[in-house]
């Protein structure tokens, strides 16, 4: 567990050097508020397509160290380019090629902790702080330095970190791929076995994807908004720091309130608290205030994450967590940020930022009270399940294959929560 600690703190501070300013580092290369809206959409579609691709590799062909360290190399190479002088598209390609490869990331780690942890609902917390951690420093003071000389630096601290993180994951020992797949050959790989595994999956997603649309309103255009009411790069560094400090204590109580209102519960309560203060934007012109309250917005980040990542680590067994990690990312920042960004990147030039924040702060709500009917309740009761949903009673269901045996897989360490 050592060397997975490590994975997160070098992966949070990677991160940090970059993704909080590809938006106003596109606006400084001369794009304009749906310009950046199109590539961060495009970007979100990439993202859709390759997060799921990114889990059958990790899952079943390269394994998750492996799949970790080609997307490490592969995000390194590509984002050196932005710094040259490219026309628009060739930069907006770039950041679209990066993000495909930044995708594999967070799943993939969050795959790699949960699978080697004995007790999730202790030990995620305090590992997973560590990314927010690094990312905030980071973040923080890469913004002071991109104040003070400009975004030239970024690409390079980008790929130097992730070649650092590639290094680091030799560390690691590759856990066994899921052979079931390979062997049975699966139609749709192991997103079939993760969505036949768990009927209520669909639903959590819906969850999941709803409340991205509020946070990714923030994410994308809260740094524009900043800028355009006279703030600099330190500004916009310290409003994800800020935002990511908070994330640190978020997710040690995140662990308290779960275990006092469930996983819904706590999913429910983040998701309001965060549309609230995205409403808030709306109303507030200070980026001193802005900043102030993404101390909120991060605490409540910090339980939606951990409700999303807990959740898919009970529905779903050990073998297929890379999977199901990477259909929460995919939804989250594939599915939802392509409406986000399209949508609002079109409101936020048409109509200005306070309709982004408002729509944002609705979807926020709505996906509170979809999360009540679909996440995990405090105190429902967990039973084994050895067989697939629609294969019964024999060594292989009605379509040949052999069913998933949860109980018997060395990577789950509990029963596995059912409808």
């Amino acid at each position: 567990m050592r060397a997975v600690r490590l994975l997160f703190l070098v992966s949070g501070g990677a991160i940090a050097t970059i993704y909080p300013f590809v938006t106003v580092m596109l606006q400084a290369r001369g794009f304009d508020p749906a310009a950046i809206g199109l590539v961060a959409a495009v970007s979100a579609v990439g993202f859709a397509v390759v997060v799921p691709i990114w889990g059958h590799l990790a899952d079943v062909t390269l394994g998750r160290v492996r799949a970790l360290q080609v997307a490490a190399i592969g995000g390194a190479v590509v984002m050196v380019g932005f710094g040259a002088p490219w026309p628009p598209v060739v930069l907006g390609l770039i950041v679209v090629v990066f993000t495909m490869f930044e995708a594999a990331f967070t799943p993939l780690a969050d795959a790699l902790a949960v699978g080697m942890m004995i007790d999730r609902a202790r030990q995620y917390g305090p590992v997973r702080l560590l990314t927010s951690l690094s990312f905030a420093i980071v973040c923080i003071v890469a913004g002071f330095l991109y104040t003070a000389v400009g975004y030239g630096p970024a690409p390079f601290l980008w790929a130097a970190s992730t070649t650092a993180m590639a290094l680091f994951l030799f560390l690691i020992p590759n856990p066994p791929r899921n052979e079931r797949v390979t062997t049975h050959g699966a139609r749709g790989g192991s997103m079939r076995l993760a969505i036949a595994s768990a009927p209520r999956l669909p639903g959590v997603l819906l969850a999941v994807g709803l409340v991205y649309l509020d946070i990714l309103s923030g994410l994308t255009f809260l740094s524009l908004r900043i800028v355009d009411l006279g703030g600099r790069p330190s500004d916009v560094g310290l409003s994800s720091g800020v935002g990511a400090l908070m994330e640190v204590p978020g997710l040690l109580v995140a662990g308290v309130i779960a275990a006092r209102v469930g996983l819904r519960g706590l999913f429910v309560l983040s998701a309001v608290m965060y549309a609230v203060f995205t409403l808030s934007w709306v109303f507030i012109s200070d980026p001193t205030l802005i900043i102030a309250t993404r101390a909120f917005t991060g605490f409540a980040f910090a339980g939606l994450w951990y409700a999303c990542v807990l959740t898919i680590g009970v529905l779903l067994p050990g073998r297929l967590q890379g999977t199901g990690q990477a259909l929460f990312q995919t939804t989250a920042f594939g599915v939802a940020a392509v409406i986000a960004n399209v949508i609002g990147g079109f409101i936020y030039g048409s109509f200005g930022p306070g309709f982004v924040f408002a729509l944002g702060s609705f979807a926020g709500m709505a996906s509170a009270l979809v999360a009540w009917r679909f996440l995990p309740r405090r105190g429902e009761r967990q039973t084994t399940q050895t067989e697939a949903p629609g294969e019964s009673g024999s060594p292989s269901g009605p379509d040949g294959r052999a069913p998933l045996d949860r109980t018997l897989d060395p990577e789950f360490p509990g029963p596995v929560l059912t409808p």
